[in-house]
């Protein structure tokens, strides 16, 4: 039973991380403009987030036992 409380816990805590990184995407602009500088940091944002993004699935997939009873 404690582990299936662990499993669902921290199975809530991963979903959170990930829309919470879901949430900022959203809040990034492509830019209006023609400015290099912009799109450098655009892409610098967005290359930023994805790796955040694929840690924490990664640490899901190591914590989150789905079938280990």
């Amino acid at each position: 039973m404690a582990h299936d409380e662990f499993n669902s816990g921290a199975r809530h805590g991963f979903s959170m991380a990930l829309y919470a990184v879901r949430d900022v995407d959203r809040e990034i602009e492509y830019p209006d403009e023609r400015g290099k500088e912009d799109y450098i940091k655009y892409n610098a944002q967005k290359d930023l987030l994805y790796k955040i993004y694929e840690s924490i699935k990664k640490q899901q997939k190591l914590e989150v036992h789905e079938n280990d009873y």
